[in-house]
């Protein structure tokens, strides 16, 4: 692919559709689907993603900004947008004309959402957020004896519109998932009678882990995000990677045994070796904890970061790479032939979540879309 930046992010539209196709197929057939493309698709882009969801029938999104429902709009998507975290008073006025629905964070935070329901001048739906999971971020906690006079305020209240009950699960674990769903589904149905809600309310909690490994967490609303763009820890090995963080070889040169590599002196040559240089740093969003740790694919084989990073370049050993040249391609992040660096590679190596880096690589560098009508590139 002609791309003149030294380092590029490519999606894989027909990867996200695919993993769509793969995660319906694993829902009830009761089980509505919010594919959530917060942080601009987890930096795949909401133009990339939403057409291939709006293709596929998908009327309810997720989102945590006002910028990311607009674009939304912008690209003909009519049905439900749902905020997936509690909103300022000024963001949800502001995305009034939007129709999103609110992520409700408790009394004092249903008393903002009422305030910008005045403002904006009719009711918003909320979804009401409980604490049955443990997460202690958000929810509103049935333990609390004020709990219940609070949910009646709610229920009262003519600015607000309860759409659902939710919540969100702290930990990637099955069992924790089982007992948070249970303890979910016996609050949710307390906090319904205190709210007045009927049947139309909507219970969610699975995000893609659990929805994916507890099918008794679906509920009638699970939101995917991270699986869409297939990235999981869930055991769903059909499931495709959409992204590759893509570079180019720009200098070679051979060096003996002994001599040390990059900043700190961090490696010390123990043969000798080829070193390539690739432009891509930290600043380009790559991990600077991948220094020495990591791993690049070239001409499909594995091949190790040797050194500390520098702001806009790494080094790689190719000595096992016989054929490698000057401009052949990097691939940092994702598939190169029948070889994939991973989500869980990047994990191990770099000691973080990879939804860390990848996220903001598109924000930081072009990207280019793959297995559209008419691919682009911005």
């Amino acid at each position: 692919m002609d791309v003149a930046a030294p380092v590029w992010v490519e999606i894989d539209a027909g990867a996200i559709a695919h993993n769509l196709d793969v995660i319906r197929g694993r829902l009830g057939d009761t089980t509505r689907f919010c594919g959530v493309v917060k942080a601009d698709a987890y930096g795949h882009g909401i133009a990339a993603t939403l057409p291939v969801l709006m293709t596929a029938g998908v009327d309810i999104i997720g989102i945590t900004s006002n910028d990311e429902a607009a674009e939304a709009r912008q690209l003909g998507f009519a049905g439900r947008i749902i905020r997936v975290r509690v909103a300022l008073r000024e963001e949800i006025v502001e995305g009034g004309e939007l129709g999103i629905e609110e992520w409700l964070g408790g009394r004092d935070h249903a008393r903002v959402v009422t305030a910008a329901a005045r403002t904006v001048g009719r009711p918003i739906r909320v979804h009401v957020s409980l604490n049955s999971t443990g997460l202690s971020r958000d929810g509103m906690d049935l333990d609390d004896p004020q709990t219940g006079s609070e949910l009646r305020q709610i229920a009262a209240s003519a600015e607000l519109a309860v759409a659902g009950i939710c919540s969100h699960f702290p930990c990637e674990d099955a069992d924790d998932v089982r007992a948070g769903t249970a303890a979910f589904r016996w609050q949710a149905a307390s906090a319904a009678r205190m709210l007045g809600a009927g049947a139309a309310v909507e219970l969610h909690s699975a995000t893609s882990f659990a929805a994916l490994t507890v099918p008794e967490s679906q509920l009638d609303l699970v939101r995917i995000g991270a699986a869409l763009y297939g990235d999981t820890s869930a055991s769903v090995p059909e499931l495709r990677s959409a992204m590759r963080l893509v570079s180019r070889i720009a200098a070679i040169n051979p060096y003996p045994a002994g001599r040390t590599v990059g900043y700190d002196r961090t490696a010390r040559l123990d043969r000798p070796t080829r070193l390539a240089v690739v432009p891509v740093g930290y600043a380009d969003g790559y991990p600077r904890t991948l220094g020495g740790r990591g791993h690049a694919l070239v001409h499909g084989i594995l091949v190790p970061v040797v050194d500390r990073l520098a702001m806009n370049s790494l080094v790689i050993d190719v000595t096992d790479v016989p054929a490698v040249r000057i401009g052949d391609e990097v691939v940092l992040y994702g598939r190169q032939g029948s070889a994939e660096i991973r989500s869980a590679d990047i994990e191990r190596a770099s000691g973080s979540i990879a939804a860390t880096a990848y996220a903001a690589w598109a924000r930081l560098n072009p990207r280019v879309v793959v297995n559209l009508p008419t691919p682009a590139i911005r």
